[in-house]
């Protein structure tokens, strides 16, 4: 070699490292060649004992299969984008590096590849599917709404929403383990078609979509098709056991604002999640179809209000000491058997819940204008208390509902954060003024809970039931709860546990510091309220029977 070719191949070596910590070459057979860089730092300090290994294995075993079916698409189209794995290391965490990836297609048909540590080499675990390594719904809308109706040549024209009939009843006859390789197999097809290698997600059981390359150098939909059904066979399943296939979704957003895009994508995502429904083929027609569909929900709940074709259903909440009733809990019941918690969020969503909150309320006060013997709590939108005209409106209706203050109360849920703090901690103080007791409703559900806490003056904190049930087999969790009692007892506040099944809770619940339950262990939601049972056990000194 001549000293030109020489100098020519150590700057374009010296090009290579300057944007990559480690060069790798692979045979074709992907078991490596020859390493240049850091390899005595990176791959696990084996330094010449790397040659001969198969480059996958560098990588976490959930990545491999992933890194697998990318040099396999390097070999096809002469080089991919770069995409994030995990490299395993001899000690301590994986570290997370951009690889790339070119195949040149002559000599000995060797693999080129690249890699670069990311994040100061510390992994960072950007999939939310433990399972396949993909995103969840959220997640992946999160992502999109990001790259949609970005301008430029970079920005995705399109978007493949992929369904895997049959599924859903494979993954329930395999053992975990098998099931974990189908999945970890599919995900790889994904994410390899993927921008990054992370613009992937799974949607539902048998649903799943991705954002491929803007370059338009994506697989066809048949290829994708096969790669799914050897990804199958890969896993030991006959051939054939599913069947996939490949919609296009185009991202075209002409006019569009974000926020049009926004609600055109989470309509098409979410729909196509529901196999009977019909393909979208576009943004536009998601749009459309989000838009009607909209109409045609507020009517909908519209009418459930106006037709008072609702109900409430009464739910005990008792004391644990002695197990007597202190309260029902009132809770929404509809006529045509619609799910009441998707019913109150989509109210949520199309400005209708402060009609449901102040029916619900004039309802409640019927009901303890006829039973004097009975408290009843109602629920109370976030979203409600922010609005200057719902809280007139309800001060109107309390103002006529004499008699009922100490036994009507309200809690108030966490299912929309509460932006203007102080006006809606105005608002509750006023309650409280006038004689209604105010409970702090899913406690521990969110991060926002502790706030609320912190400016509202409540009588009661109920405690979500998840939460809860955590602290069962978790140290940690007791502790908390725990720290939650104590706190509320120094602030005067008393505490409500739910979803209390079996004795066993309420034990555990009594003795966190927790003085009141809910749960099927007391009684379910029923339509009517039964008449008190007079207490049999005797009462000890300085018993009260005020709420809190």
């Amino acid at each position: 070699m001549t000293d030109d070719l020489k100098t020519q191949r150590d700057r374009y070596i010296a090009f290579s490292l300057a944007a990559a910590d480690l060069l790798i070459e692979a045979d074709s057979d992907f078991r490596i060649v020859r390493t240049i860089g850091a390899t005595q730092a990176l791959l696990s300090g084996l330094g010449e004992g790397v040659v001969g290994r198969e480059v996958c294995d560098i990588f976490i075993p959930m990545d491999r299969a992933f890194a697998r079916h990318l040099f396999n698409r390097a070999k096809t189209i002469g080089r991919i984008e770069p995409c994030g794995l995990n490299l395993q290391q001899a000690e301590g965490p994986p570290l997370l590096v951009n690889m790339g990836a070119c195949y040149l297609g002559t000599g000995e048909g060797s693999t080129f590849i690249s890699l670069t540590v990311l994040s100061d080499g510390v992994v960072v675990q950007t999939t939310a599917d433990g399972q396949s390594g993909l995103l969840d719904l959220d997640s992946y809308l999160s992502f999109a709404k990001r790259k949609i109706g970005v301008k430029g040549e970079t920005a995705p024209k399109d978007m493949k929403l992929v369904r895997v009939a049959g599924l859903s009843q494979v993954m329930r006859n395999l053992p975990p383990a098998q099931s974990d390789l189908l999945m970890g197999e599919i995900s790889s097809v994904l994410r390899a078609q993927a921008v990054g290698g992370s613009a992937a997600a799974r949607l539902s059981d048998e649903a799943f979509s991705y954002i491929p390359s803007a370059k338009g150098e994506g697989a066809s939909p048949e290829v994708i098709s096969r790669d799914i059904r050897a990804a199958a066979v890969a896993a030991g399943l006959p051939e054939n056991s599913l069947s996939p296939s490949v919609l296009n979704l185009e991202l075209s957003t002409g006019n569009l604002d974000q926020d049009s895009i926004a609600k055109a994508l989470q309509y098409v995502l979410t729909d196509f999640c529901r196999p009977e429904r019909s393909p979208i083929s576009s943004l536009a027609q998601g749009l459309k179809s989000a838009m009607a569909e909209t109409v045609q929900h507020f009517d909908s709940i519209r009418a459930l209000i106006d037709g008072d074709k609702y109900t409430l259903f009464y739910q005990p909440v008792v004391r644990l000491s002695d197990r007597t009733t202190h309260h029902y809990e009132a809770l929404l019941r509809f006529a045509d058997g619609r799910a009441p918690f998707d019913t109150i969020r989509l109210s949520e969503q199309l400005g209708l819940v402060q009609d449901f909150d102040l029916a619900v309320a004039k309802k409640a006060i019927e009901t303890l204008t006829k039973r004097s013997d009975t408290t009843i709590a109602i629920n109370l939108s976030g979203l409600s208390i922010q609005n200057d005209v719902f809280r007139e409106h309800l001060r109107q209706l309390l103002g006529g509902a004499g008699g009922v203050g100490q036994r009507l109360m309200f809690e108030l849920t966490e299912s929309n954060a509460i932006e203007d703090i102080e006006a809606a901690a105005t608002f509750l103080r006023w309650l409280r003024r006038t004689g209604y007791r105010v409970c702090l409703d899913d406690f521990g559900a969110g991060a926002a809970t502790y706030t609320y806490l912190r400016h509202f003056d409540v009588d009661f904190v109920k405690i979500d039931g998840p939460f809860l049930k955590e602290a069962r087999d978790n140290p940690r969790q007791r502790a908390l709860v725990r720290s939650v009692s104590h706190l509320c007892r120094d602030l005067h506040t008393e505490v409500v546990a739910e979803m209390i099944e079996d004795d066993a809770m309420a034990a555990l619940c009594q003795e966190m510091g927790i003085g009141y339950g809910q749960g099927y262990l007391f009684g379910k939601p029923k339509p009517q309220i039964d008449t008190p049972k007079p207490l049999v056990v005797g009462k000890r000194k300085g018993f009260s029977e005020s709420w809190g």
